[in-house]
């Protein structure tokens, strides 16, 4: 009775010091990617191309790129960062494409989102990483990692 008794004392000490010592998975909110509201900027060859962001809601971001030329605006892709059955995704729609293309979430903090998409030609990952309160970097790359692009954007305006 004793040894049983020891037993279950044990199995009551690891059960609740197992609790003590567990990590909670937080689920992803897309409120950690909040600081990408705004319009952002950077440089390539000579041309400056924008990131515009906006919070529609709590479970919604709707973005775009675009350039401008001669006063024109000239969009390059139409970005949502959103909710689709249950999982989040990053989607891009660009001229030339069939349709949107979706990249599931596959890790999140609050300075780094990482999509994915394994079948699509390129680019297989998209990571966005907040390098400071006015500046944030996203990388391309493909499946294997060997193919890699990376692009810096400023803050222009906060809207």
């Amino acid at each position: 009775m004793i040894r049983y008794l020891n037993v279950v004392l044990l199995a009551v000490f690891l059960i609740t010091a197992a609790g003590f010592y567990s990590v909670e998975r937080k689920d992803p909110s897309i409120s950690q990617l909040h600081w990408l509201k705004g319009r952002w900027s950077r440089i390539a060859s000579g041309v400056e191309h924008y990131e515009l962001w906006n919070i529609v809601k709590d479970s919604l971001l709707e973005g775009e790129g675009y350039y401008m030329k001669t006063n024109n605006k000239k969009v390059t892709e139409k970005l949502a960062i959103k909710w689709i059955n249950k999982k989040l995704f990053y989607v891009a729609d660009v001229p030339g494409n069939e349709g949107p293309v979706n990249f599931e979430n596959i890790f999140l903090n609050d300075t780094m989102a990482v999509f994915e998409n394994r079948s699509h030609d390129y680019p297989n990952k998209i990571t966005y990483i907040k390098t400071s309160k006015r500046d944030f970097k996203v990388i391309l790359s493909d499946n294997s990692g060997q193919s890699k692009r990376s692009m810096s954007f400023k803050l222009v305006t906060k809207r």
